[in-house]
């Protein structure tokens, strides 16, 4: 028996509203009592095919036809569907399901499938996550927390569990035999036809002799039972993740304001995250598109100092950059592309702690925050470099130095961007001439450095040119000691 057929526990989740639960809302007034609608044209008819709670608790229902719908309520805010968006947001949501397995199937609804969906294998899961209830539990929390209203079954095959989500609310029992008829995916016309026959219950359909079902079905009705009890591969396309991270966010309706901006963010980050995690990847580098009506798209680019996967540390660089920028128009869609995804290295934990108990590590955050404020180019390292002119002996990247140059003599911490002349007569020379004599080839130097101290008590370094004869030259102070 092949290994897609082998005893396994599967987990389908039903989203019979993602044409509005894949979209961020929009920042608006939440004491507003207008609902949400989705809507598209279907045979020269326009109908409802997803609603906000409010609106399916006051009757609304998918299918309904618009003008109904309208009727009931006025004021409900209508929005077209985008079936574009709603794919990008269901391979976000196929990479979440990667933390809880390998082996994840999704779809969206279309002609051929009634409702989107996405099918993992939790089986090889359930010592991992603490058993099947602490798993499930996992993952509800999950979705609530991304703001997705779903429907989940469990079955010994990927069929067997959509036809439990699609029987969540009507099924009284767990065996596969007792699930009504129409929680099974039959064509249309076999389910009436097999309904006027007076069958009723999944237990009744497998009871019957397969030659005759064949005779007057088909192969295909039979096929599909075989893989409903899981006695052929499954057939199901997984899912594979991509090496970056890109995708789009339409929203509900335009953000006027940086303010409304952060609050339509939290919801995008923490999809990001929920996808690194379930990757166990993370991420340098990620670039916002900030999508208009009539203006050019706004591009922010954040460089983060290490890679980074977590939805709090994400959200405050975000929220520190956006503080920076002033929309040019209303948002109406955002978009994010990553570098490529890493994994995240495992690292132990600290043995010794600094006396405020957090970790060594913790100033790559900081780092990031302090870039998204004052902006990229404004911190950095600060590299030594292999020269003895003190102007040229060092340089600023955005990256930390991987290896020093080691200079015998002391060098102070400050340097003067350009030297200032000082009276020799008033300082307390401390060292002997260092002599730097270098740099023909481009600005070259002769100087004699000395340590000295000044009538204040400052630690200063000071040179003469060695081109002057007199030996009372002038002094020019270089730098200052700590």
């Amino acid at each position: 028996m092949g290994q897609d057929t082998e005893s396994r526990m599967w987990l389908a989740l039903r989203f019979p509203h993602w044409a509005l639960d894949s979209r961020p809302p929009a920042a608006i007034d939440t004491s507003a009592d207008d609902n949400v609608l989705v809507v598209e044209n279907r045979a020269s008819r326009r109908v409802v095919i997803a609603a906000d709670t409010a609106a399916l608790e006051n009757g609304i229902h998918p299918g309904m036809a618009l003008a109904d719908a309208r009727i009931v309520l006025p004021r409900a805010r209508i929005h077209e569907r985008h079936v574009a968006a709603e794919q990008a947001a269901l391979e976000r949501l196929a990479g979440w399901a990667w933390r809880y397995s390998s082996q994840v199937h999704v779809a969206r609804a279309d002609d051929s499938i009634e409702c989107t969906r996405v099918v993992l294998e939790i089986g090889a899961s359930l010592r991992l996550f603490g058993g099947r209830r602490a798993l499930l539990a996992a993952i509800r929390d999950d979705l609530t927390r991304l703001g997705y209203r779903f429907a989940a079954g469990v079955g010994a095959s990927p069929q067997a569990a959509l036809a439990f989500a699609r029987a969540s609310r009507q099924r009284r029992g767990s065996k596969l035999e007792s699930l009504p008829l129409n929680a099974l995916a039959l064509a249309p016309r076999t389910a009436a036809s097999l309904t006027a026959s007076g069958l009723c219950f999944t237990g009744e359909l497998l009871a019957l002799p397969p030659a005759a079902l064949a005779r007057r079905y088909g192969m295909e009705l039979l096929d599909y039972l075989e893989r409903l009890r899981g006695r052929r591969p499954h057939g199901l396309t997984l899912y594979r993740l991509p090496e970056r991270y890109r995708t789009r966010h339409e929203l509900i309706g335009a953000v006027e304001t940086t303010q409304g901006l952060v609050f339509v963010l939290r919801r995008v980050i923490a999809e990001l995250a929920a996808f690194l995690r379930g990757a166990d990847a993370a991420i340098q580098t990620l670039r916002l598109s900030l999508v208009h009506d009539e203006a050019p798209v706004t591009h922010v680019t954040l460089r983060l100092a290490a890679p980074a996967h977590d939805a709090a540390h994400l959200e405050r660089v975000v929220n520190e950059r956006l503080a920076r920028l002033r929309l040019v128009a209303p948002v109406l869609e955002i978009g994010l592309a990553s570098d490529r995804l890493r994994r995240v290295e495992a690292a132990q934990d600290n043995l010794w702690r600094n006396d405020t108990g957090t970790h060594d590590d913790a100033w790559p955050a900081v780092l990031d925050r302090l870039r998204a404020r004052l902006g990229h180019d404004a911190v950095g390292w600060l590299h030594d470099k292999s020269d003895h002119r003190p102007e040229y002996a060092s340089a600023i990247h955005d990256h930390p130095p991987t290896a020093h140059e080691h200079v015998a003599a002391p060098r102070p911490l400050w340097l003067f961007d350009t030297p200032q002349p000082v009276t020799g007569d008033v300082l307390e020379f401390l060292t002997d001439a260092e002599r730097i004599e270098t740099g023909w080839w481009h600005n070259g130097v002769r100087r004699d450095y000395f340590r000295a101290r000044d009538a204040q008590g400052r630690l200063l370094w000071v040179y003469r040119e060695l081109d002057r004869q007199a030996r009372d030259g002038p002094y020019y102070l270089q730098g200052l000691f700590g």
